[in-house]
């Protein structure tokens, strides 16, 4: 996500033609993919064009991450979910039974990934809370680096007969394929 202040630095007044060479570029040439994303370009536009000058507007702009890639990424870590086998004995507690949650394991892979935020309980105690992963939240180049090293510890963790991110690779590319 980026963010871009603007601000209107004179009050020049355009003559009609200039008007309408800018409308037509800005209403025209660009516009929203559906009905609701025209109205709020048009309104958006309407509020830059009021601004007095030296009054800021601030825009916080998302530009979308490769889906394929976003679920590349989920079949990666579903795939270590389904290999996954914790190292437990006892498979009760208080006479229920404990299971595997996907949840619980996507945030203790990115975190141990390395992409965590470090949070305070009531008591006082540190926690470890996962990144958001969001496509509002991180753009391409930020999630590759999340795909990479989440690919990594699971190499370490769970994927511990592979021969190295190579092979893990090739399965993965497979997988992907396979969903298709």
């Amino acid at each position: 996500m980026s963010e871009l202040t603007i601000t209107k630095t004179t009050d020049t007044p355009l003559t009609q033609q200039q008007r309408d060479v800018l409308n037509t570029y800005l209403l025209g040439i660009i516009d929203g993919a559906s009905e609701a994303d025209k109205k709020s370009w048009r309104k958006f536009w309407a509020k830059v064009r009021n601004l007095e000058p030296g009054e800021l507007f601030l825009l916080n702009l998302v530009f979308p991450r490769n889906s394929k890639f976003h679920r590349k990424f989920f079949a990666l870590l579903n795939f270590g979910f389904e290999s996954w086998d914790p190292p437990r004995s006892r498979k009760t507690y208080k006479g229920r039974e404990v299971t595997k949650n996907f949840e619980r394991f996507r945030r203790e892979i990115v975190i141990l990934a390395g992409f965590y935020e470090q949070t305070f309980d009531l008591k006082g105690r540190m926690h470890l809370e996962a990144s958001s992963i969001s496509f509002a939240n991180m753009d391409n180049e930020e999630f590759e680096e999340v795909y990479s090293r989440v690919a990594d510890v699971l190499l370490a963790h769970v994927f511990t007969k592979y021969k190295g991110r190579p092979e893990l690779d090739r399965v993965m590319e497979q997988l992907v394929g396979f969903l298709r």
